[in-house]
């Protein structure tokens, strides 16, 4: 294995863990450092944080998988596919509960922590299927201050260029 091969491998192992990890050391911080109750909020902004970084962990895993194979495409491309919308039908129907939370003056800490999460699932939305919003690494950030603009994702790229055919008319 290549040095350069060796080091992505180690990468998409390394998020694909740390996606997880956060979803455990997120629901941790929230639920029992700060005692926050299991409000409506609350547990929908958990839960749609959650499910959006489970899916960034299977997708890193998937990469994995294509590289470690030598697939031409990653695997559950259709998943990710179907994934999209379902989690923004997710996003809106969270954003109503949020919403609905804040209009009945609730105490901070009923909402507070769900409107927050509610915030960094939309963000793994974009992150994920839209957007890349996060640069951690020295070529992401040059070419991001070489553009001055976001490129799409990894996984809205692998969408898009994975489609299945349409069929001849």
């Amino acid at each position: 294995m290549t040095r350069l091969r060796a080091e992505l491998t180690a990468r998409l192992r390394n998020l694909a863990v740390l996606e997880l990890a956060n979803t455990v050391w997120i629901g941790w911080v929230v639920f029992v450092t700060l005692d926050a109750p299991m409000s409506a909020a609350n547990a929908v902004g958990y839960g749609l944080a959650a499910a959006h970084l489970v899916i960034g962990a299977l997708y890193w895993a998937a990469k994995l998988r294509q590289l470690g194979a030598g697939l031409s495409r990653p695997p559950l491309t259709g998943v990710f596919r179907w994934l999209r919308p379902v989690c923004a039908v997710g996003l809106a129907a969270g954003l109503v509960v949020i919403a609905t939370a804040l209009a009945g003056r609730p105490r901070g800490i009923d909402v507070v922590p769900g409107a927050v999460l509610y915030g960094l699932a939309a963000a793994e939305y974009v992150n994920y299927f839209q957007w890349q919003l996060m640069h951690d690494t020295r070529a992401d950030l040059r070419r991001l201050l070489r553009t001055r603009r976001l490129r799409r994702s990894h996984l809205y790229e692998d969408i898009r260029v994975h489609q299945k055919p349409q069929a001849a008319r």
